[in-house]
């Protein structure tokens, strides 16, 4: 072997070297964000979301009794959440006082 080739092929080996390096801290993904899941703006969204999909289901299937019974408590978790993101509401903007925790 000559020693011009041997020179190229250590030129590529050392390349080689350097882009399975680069990969490998390309695929390294930064660490997610810790979600909060059990938080008022993931219910109602998630109300929401359930009340819209089931009414426009039942718009287009028709209804039986079980889809009045899970339309109705999906209903429900959507009053719950409307009614508590309202109350907030009101009580950023000075209309009602927040009650004192009961013991």
């Amino acid at each position: 072997m000559s020693p011009t080739r041997r020179r190229r092929k250590r030129i590529r080996d050392s390349s080689e070297k350097a882009s399975e390096e680069q990969a490998s801290q390309q695929t390294s993904k930064p660490a997610l964000a810790e979600w909060r899941w059990r938080t008022m703006p993931v219910f109602i969204a998630l109300s929401v979301g359930l009340f819209v999909g089931l009414y426009l289901g039942m718009v287009a299937t028709g209804t039986g009794v079980g889809a009045t019974v899970i339309f109705l408590v999906v209903a429900g978790m959507l009053g719950i959440s409307v009614s508590r993101y309202v109350m907030r509401l009101l009580m950023q903007r000075g209309i009602i006082k927040p009650q004192a925790k009961r013991r």
